[in-house]
């Protein structure tokens, strides 16, 4: 095992804790705006000042440090917005511990979290109104173990007044803002005093999953503080550089990038949701964006559509090896050549950087040939999260760069050379302090040496870049013992015209061997165009489409691997918030509609799956 430790690319200061990063760039960037954002898509934007942001957190701290809820576990949840920011940089800088829930939970799961982590606050947006007040109502009737005593939702005129309800458990949070400010203007300084302990556990994040099957992550102050650290030292943000923000907040990688963001002073551009991207882009023209692989993957989509139907995608496909030559003789002409597409997405892109999930290389090359510098990150909840991210001095393809400044890793691989594959394993403070009341689990992550396992494997190139292969979780054994990795299956299929997205799994068959499987999430205008039709495809053009293409693209694979059966369809899997395919979900709905068909994945092979559990 031969670690691997990053360097830094560029200088950046170092906090101890989160309220002096954020309050330190409120000061420094006070006059800049630090947030644009809509209350709903049809009303203007509002813009947010750091000073406005500075204020409003150490308000809404001075409240919490004058009331019970001071040093206990407040939780947050809800859409994307500017409160939701506020709410949980205060929480977190008055030495309380913050709980960020995810916004899609339904109304039991949520509750379940609520007393798993023995949250006594809830600020909630005010979309998930109706669901608090079912919470209450709940406590009314005597349901024990939820032991919230107030409910303060994020704007209050988003309610209707009817719907207000005569309990003095819920607040208005510009109320208790209010609150804080009249403190603050009476000589109370707590806000600013009151000691934070860094390296006590300060955030339990949940990850995804069944709320009994979920880990609740702790997270200290210094965890969060030495990533964005290590993150300034890697990624050029500079202040005034507007971020285009989509990712739900209470996932760790849009969470502590949004950090990073605001520290340097980059302004964060909240989405008015999926319906609205170009919209957004096109108004706000952002510089820098942290997504997932779907966003960019439907955006380029949509730029090849509008190409092939104003005949200029021939054009493109000649132009760009054209400039990627000029490119590597030091002549750069993409922002000319592309213009029209680039302005389309706001006209002012430098680099995105994805993360969550891989990406295919044909995206990366594409965005690059336009003139937006695509960066892939990797991490997990548990490491804070970024471990590495490939940047404008090492951007190897297919690697998801070298560790960043601080951070080592490694693989533990039972073979030798620089591209054994093994678990990735890392170290640095980033890595978490351990999972909410499980210690079994924790000492199964975090061993002995203070090595925290990824559960991911791959392997580290010549030049110290990180390479995925697959998740150990996820990895296929067959019954000759050989194992396979469905993504690196899935990045194959995907490559076929017409496939949006793929799922790979190992099903056992009514022989008891395991067979390799996919279903595959298709296009339907796509295959047409590649099949030459001026109508879509019927089920059959498909399936004679797909399996010739699917035989094409077994042959690139070793015999073992190849996929003996699939189905198509054009309905979305099963999904966490950040747009990740439930693995163990999405297997057990498939093989629990074909079970109550009474039919195998050989009998259905190659048919539409939705037609067949409709049928």
């Amino acid at each position: 095992m031969k670690p691997v430790s990053g360097k830094a690319l560029y200088e950046s200061r170092k906090y101890d804790n989160l309220r002096d990063l954020v309050m330190s760039g409120c000061e420094e960037h006070s006059a800049r705006d630090a947030f644009i954002f809509r209350r709903n898509p049809q009303q203007s934007e509002i813009h947010r000042t750091f000073f406005e942001f500075g204020e409003d957190i150490k308000a809404f701290g001075t409240y919490i440090l004058n009331s019970e809820f001071a040093g206990d576990k407040l939780a947050v949840v809800g859409e994307n917005s500017y409160e939701w920011f506020v709410a949980y940089n205060a929480i977190l800088s008055t030495n309380s511990i913050g709980v960020p829930l995810d916004r899609a939970l339904p109304e039991d799961e949520l509750v379940a979290l609520l007393k798993r982590s023995e949250s006594k606050m809830i600020v909630y947006h005010h979309k998930h109104h109706k669901m608090m007040m079912d919470i209450a109502s709940r406590m009314d009737s005597g349901e024990e173990g939820i032991l919230i005593r107030k409910f303060i939702v994020m704007f209050r005129e988003g309610v209707k007044d009817s719907e207000w309800p005569d309990d003095d458990r819920f607040e208005d949070f510009y109320d208790l803002v209010a609150q804080g400010k009249e403190k603050i203007g009476q000589g109370d300084n707590k806000f600013l005093t009151n000691p934070i302990d860094e390296d006590e556990a300060r955030i339990i994040l949940f990850t995804s999953g069944t709320t009994s099957m979920s880990k609740g992550v702790l997270l200290s102050h210094r965890n969060i503080t030495s990533n964005v650290h290590s993150i300034n030292q890697t990624l050029d943000v500079r202040p005034g550089d507007r971020a285009f923000s989509i990712l739900p907040l209470h996932h760790t990688f849009e969470n502590t990038c949004d950090f990073f963001i605001l520290r340097s002073g980059g302004c964060l551009c909240l989405s008015d949701g999926l319906r609205y991207i170009t919209k957004n882009l096109q108004e706000w023209r952002p510089t820098v964006c942290i997504s997932v692989p779907i966003l960019f993957e439907n955006i380029y989509s949509k730029i090849e559509d509008v190409l092939i139907k104003t005949g200029k995608d021939k054009i493109i496909s000649v132009m760009r090896p054209v400039t990627r030559f000029l490119r590597k003789c030091g002549l750069d002409i993409r922002k000319n050549v592309y213009k029209q597409i680039l302005d389309n997405l706001g006209g002012n892109f430098r680099f995105v950087v994805i993360g969550g999930a891989g990406i295919d290389k044909k995206y990366i090359e594409a965005f690059t040939d336009f003139g937006i510098d695509m960066y892939m990150g990797y991490g997990l909840t548990e490491t804070s999260p970024v471990i590495s991210v490939t940047n404008e001095l090492c951007n190897v393809k297919g690697s998801v760069g070298r560790p960043m400044a601080g951070i080592t890793a490694a693989v533990d691989a039972d073979g030798i050379g620089p591209k054994a594959v093994g678990e990735i394993l890392t170290r640095s403070d980033s890595v978490m302090l351990g999972y909410y009341r499980n210690d079994e689990a924790t000492r199964e992550a975090i061993d002995d040496e203070g090595w925290f396992h990824t559960g991911d494997m791959g392997y580290i190139d010549k030049t110290g870049s990180i390479h995925i292969t697959g998740r150990v979780k996820s990895m296929i054994v067959l019954t000759n013992g050989k194992k396979a990795f469905p993504e690196e299956i899935e990045s194959v299929i995907a490559e076929i015209k017409g496939v949006n997205e793929v799922f790979v799994w190992g099903n056992r068959n009514d022989k008891e061997a395991i067979d390799i499987c996919a279903k595959i999430l298709i296009n339907r205008a796509d295959i047409g165009r590649e099949l030459g039709l001026n109508v879509e495809p019927d089920d059959g053009q498909v399936e004679a489409y797909l399996n010739d293409k699917m035989h094409e693209a077994n042959h690139t694979m070793p015999a073992y691997k190849i996929v003996r059966n699939f189905v198509f369809s054009e309905e979305d899997m099963i999904k966490t918030t950040t747009l990740k395919i439930k693995r163990p979900k999405e297997q057990e709905h498939i093989e629990g509609k074909l079970a109550e068909l009474g039919l195998t994945m050989r009998e259905v092979n190659g048919k539409n799956f939705d037609k067949l559990i409709k049928s």
